[in-house]
This record gives C-alpha cells, structure tokens and sequence, in this order.
C-alpha cells in the first residue's frame, strides 16, 4: 500500500515528460499502461493480505469454481456393488479410508471431493478454525492403484496444515492467482502496446524504451519473491510427508502424479516435479535443509540482481556510457543492501526463530520445523554478512556526468569538471545553487508578415489617443506547434473571456496571466503587429515567455486578434555538489474573435 502512490506519481512523471515528444499521446497512454503492470502485482499481494480476513467467503469460491462437495451429497454416494453374500463385511469405501486416516493425523480436517482433472489434492481454508483437504480425481484413481503414495499425497497437505499455510497458499489463493495469470498480463499490457508503439514509429519510443527496460525486469522480481515463497511451503511439506509416510514412498506418488508440473510458466507455484523428487530423496540431508533455509535470501539477493541488470541498460538508452551506467548501478545496489528493509526483517525473523518454533501447531505435535544448529548458524550469518557488506564503506558513488553532454531530451549533470566532467580532471569549488539564466528565443517559429514599421500615418497611434478595450468573444482555432495539444488546450481556455486593451502608445495588454505586454512593431491601415516577452525567476527555474500578436480591426466585421506564443522553461539544480539542468518548451497558434467596448 505504501508502494501504490509512489508508482502512481512515477507514472503521471514519466507520462508527462513523454507528452512534450508526441502530440498523438501514445507515449503517455504505454507508460500508463506499464505502470499498470507495476501496480498490478501490488493489488495482488493486498487481496491475498486481505483474504486473510475472510475465509469463508473464499471457501464458498472455491468449492463453487472446483465443484466440491462433502462425502454424503448425492453425487458422490458409493455407486451400487454387486450383492454380497450373508455374513460378509463390506469393503470401506475411499471415502471412508481418506476420512479415518485424516482423523488419526489431524483431527477435526473435513474432506471435499470433485470429479475435476489436474490436480491431486488441495488444502484450502473452511472458516477461521476449520481446513478442508480438496480431493480430486487423480488422487482417487491413485488409491485405488496405490493407497500408501496416496496417503504420502494427503500428508503433503497436512504438512501444510501444520505450518498454517492453507490461509495463505492452496486453492483459491490470490498468490497463486498472481502467478498464473502473469504470463497473460506481461503480453497484454507490455509487449503489445509497445509493439504497436514502435511499429508506429511514435517519436517517444526511444524514451519509452528505458522504461520498458525497468518494467520487463520488474516482472522476474515480483514473481521472485512470490514463487519462492511459495515453493518453500511445497518442499517443506513434501519434508513433512517424506518424514512421515518415508522419502520411497513420496516419490513414487511424485512420479505417479507429477503434481501437473508440466503446466508452463502458470505452474510455477509448484517447484517441477523432478526437483521435488530429487529433495524428497535428500530430505534430511544437510545439504538439502540449507537450501531450504537459505531460499528467501537467495532470492532477495537475485532480486537485486535483477535490478542491477535492468538499471544498466536504462542508464544507457538514456545517455550514459556503458561504464558509467555499470559503475552507478553498482554503487546504487550497495546502497540497497541496507536501505531494504527486507534484509534486516529476514535477519530479525531468523534470530527469533527457536522462539517461534517453540509453539506448538495447530496438529497439537512437535515443532513443525527443526533444523541442525550448523545450519541455523549459517541462516544467521548470511543476511548478517549481506548488512555487513552494506554497511562497510566498499563502493562509492562516481563523480562526473551521468549523462553524456548534451544529449538532447535529457537531464545533464554537471560538477565543475574540465571538459564537462570526462578524463581525469579534478573537481572544482561547488558551484552555487542559483535560478539559471534566461532561455533563447526556441528557433524555428512562424511570424506574421507585417507591415511598414513606421510610426506616421493616420494608422499610427498617438499619446493623445485614448486607449480601446476589447473582450474575447470566443476562441475560433487552436495550435500546437510544439508540445501536447492539451497543453494548447489549457493556454486557449486562458484566453477565453480575457479583456484586451490598446492603449495610446500603441502598447496592448491583457488581464490574463502569463501574457506579457505587447509593444507595436508595425502597422498596415486596420492591421497592427506587436511583440512581447516576459521572463520570471524561481529558486531553481527561469522561464520566458515570448508573444507576437496581429490585430485587425475593421468597420465591416468582429475584430480578431491572431497570437503565437512559445514559452520556454529552464531547470538548475545543485544536489551534492554536482549541477542538473534540463530545459522543455512548448509553442502554440491562437486566433481569436473580439468584441468592442
């Protein structure tokens, strides 16, 4: 939750920026939708949080998307045998053994059966005190063929009941849901938009590019972490099972099964099939308990990973050279070790762990884990030595421009250093942070002809003359020369209604802000041209706004008043002693029809 506003203003950042290249706007519209793909994932992890908070109603999903059903409906009543003899005992029925033999491992678990393919069994959540075991077709047919790798299937499940997993994995699991559906997301929202955008020859994409970059190394991440975690819950329960029902056993009904482990990329919630077995044998083994430990911060560790791989290459698509990008990013990543508060909750969690695995579980047995105290200590020192390394002042950020100079649409930095920071020269005395100065006038705009510059004639306006008022009466065309047509939009919705007025020194004004005061440069009988421009200062930013207007105003028709307008805005930043500056600019055309007053 604390992610989602900071995604969302990226997104409105970047889709922004990207709307000063592209008039059309399909820079903003694939930038909204990969930001999209970013959030996405977050909504999933919320839904599973509050999922928590109401089994019941994910219980009646399941039972309803599965078709399962309690041992006595109709529908799955024992079919009609053959008659037996007098005196002779009928054979239980599968019901009744799944039944005895949950009761005697976990009492009070309920049975669920379906006539669906493609799974096994499934633990799943019945209310806030009740598990249920989903049993499907598969399993069936492998206790009719097998009923002790059956029984190692149900005590995979149960492994999962004692670790309290069924209210966070199993049926009906939003982190399940994440990994199945992610494969469809990521070709929907990233590779088709951004296809389309290239095959369009949209002017953004090269910008847009970077960020596809981050977005499709985003997606490795965030699975990362879900099927990891989601993978340690199924080899700890296959541990629990090769325990219980022994490891021969559990991997017969791992080979029988396969658990449907040849799904794709929409499986990847259950480790394959041969690495299951490949542990299941190994179970007990040293070797094999410090992989399980060690899973979560192996994958935080490739997660970071993950990011270094995709920084660099955005660096680049952005300006920077490849070894400044790689240097960067490393020295980013070694910040990262520390600022992550993953690494030290995973450090406090281990270091409360025997605590933790003093309670009983649910099952009323032993401690659900154990492990080696060999192994323990080494789940200690990993993520300590990982802060460790963040701590140590190992690696520091470089000097210099990140960017290469002048690399038009992007940011510069600058510290000072001869020759704009490259080679070996040494920095000098920390520029000081102020305003920058005035923009030029952006080249390339359009200009009215106008007319003799002479200021005789009766045309020419005298002190004497008092001044004219006129009102905007509407604004009849709008357009933009440069920038987004909303941003033409906006300054047009300014101009409706404004008062203009013409004062005896032949000067024209506006009671609208951001129009400078217009100075007369000629004029053709009704015709008058005028130039203006108006530059502001801020902290950080200048900008100039430069205006030529044409007003015509005859005795037969509405007078009309045509603009060009092109405003420039210049950024200087100095943060840590090195000078960011930036620079955008925007122009649009304007006519207008006015009233007299």
């Amino acid at each position: 939750m604390a992610q989602v506003p900071t995604l969302i203003g990226h997104a409105f950042g970047v889709g922004t920026g990207l709307g000063q290249f592209s008039e059309a706007g399909h820079g903003r519209f694939v930038t909204a939708l990969l930001s999209l793909v970013q959030l996405l994932p977050l909504f999933f992890l919320l839904a599973a949080a509050l999922a928590l908070f109401a089994p019941r109603a994910r219980c009646h999903f399941v039972e309803r998307r599965y078709g399962l059903l309690p041992p006595d409906h109709p529908l799955m009543a024992p079919a009609a045998g053959a008659p037996r003899a007098p005196g002779e005992v009928p054979e239980p029925h599968f019901h009744d053994e799944m039944a005895a033999f949950l009761t005697e491992h976990a009492p009070g678990t309920q049975l669920r059966f379906s006539t669906q393919a493609g799974f096994s069994a499934r633990v799943y959540p019945g209310g806030w005190r009740v598990t249920r075991i989903g049993v499907f077709a598969s399993l069936v047919h492998l206790w009719e063929a097998d009923v002790e790798a059956a029984r190692a299937v149900l005590l995979h499940e149960l492994g999962h009941l004692r670790h309290g997993e069924q209210h966070v994995a199993g049926l009906g699991s939003p982190f399940t849901a994440l990994v199945r559906v992610w494969p469809y997301v990521l070709g929907g929202l990233v590779v088709v938009p951004v296809t389309l955008l290239f095959v369009t020859g949209n002017a953004t994409a090269p910008l847009t590019l970077a960020e596809v970059v981050l977005v499709l190394f985003s997606v490795p991440k965030v699975l990362l972490l879900v099927v990891a975690a989601l993978w340690s819950a199924e080899l700890g329960a296959d541990r629990h099972a090769a325990r219980a029902a022994g490891a021969d056993t559990l991997v017969r009904a791992l080979r029988r099964l396969e658990e449907g482990d040849r799904g794709g990329p929409a499986r990847l919630y259950h480790p394959p099939a041969g690495l299951r077995i490949w542990f299941a044998s190994r179970a007990e083994t040293g070797g094999v308990l410090l992989l399980l430990t060690l899973l979560w911060p192996f994958a935080l560790l490739t997660q970071l990973l993950l990011t270094m791989l995709g920084a660099v290459p955005a660096y680049v698509l952005l300006g920077a050279s490849w070894d400044r990008a790689s240097r960067e990013v490393l020295a980013l990543a070694h910040d990262a070790l520390t600022a992550d508060p993953a690494w030290w909750a995973t450090l406090a969690v281990v270091l409360v762990w025997p605590l933790a695995t003093g309670v009983r579980s649910s099952a009323g047995a032993r401690s659900a884990v154990s492990v080696s105290s060999r192994v323990y200590a080494t789940a200690v020192l990993f993520p300590a030595v990982v802060l460790l390394v963040g701590l140590l002042p190992l690696v520091s950020r470089p000097t210099g421009d990140v960017f290469a100079e002048g690399h038009d649409g992007h940011a510069t930095a600058s510290t000072g250093v001869p020759g704009g920071g490259g080679g070996g020269g040494t920095s000098t005395v920390c520029p000081s942070a102020s305003a920058p100065p005035a923009p030029t006038r952006p080249p390339g705009l359009p200009s009215f002809t106008r007319g003799s510059p002479t200021a005789s004639g009766d045309a020419a306006p005298h002190q004497s003359d008092g001044p004219q008022t006129f009102r905007t009466l509407r604004v009849t065309s709008v357009e933009a020369l440069s920038g987004s047509t909303a941003q033409a939009q906006d300054v047009g919705e300014r101009l409706r209604g404004a008062r203009w007025t013409l004062h005896g020194d032949g000067s024209l004004s506006a009671d609208v802000a951001g129009v400078p005061v217009l100075r007369g440069s000629g004029t053709d009988g009704a015709t008058r041209w005028f130039t203006g421009q108006r530059t502001e200062h801020t902290a950080v930013g200048t900008t100039t706004t430069w205006t030529e207007a044409r007003l015509v105003v005859g005795t037969d028709q509405s007078p009309r008043l045509d603009l060009i307008r092109a405003a420039t805005l210049a950024m200087r930043a100095v943060v840590d002693c090195r000078e960011f500056t930036s620079t955008s600019s925007t122009a649009q055309r304007f006519s207008l029809t006015l009233s007299g007053q």
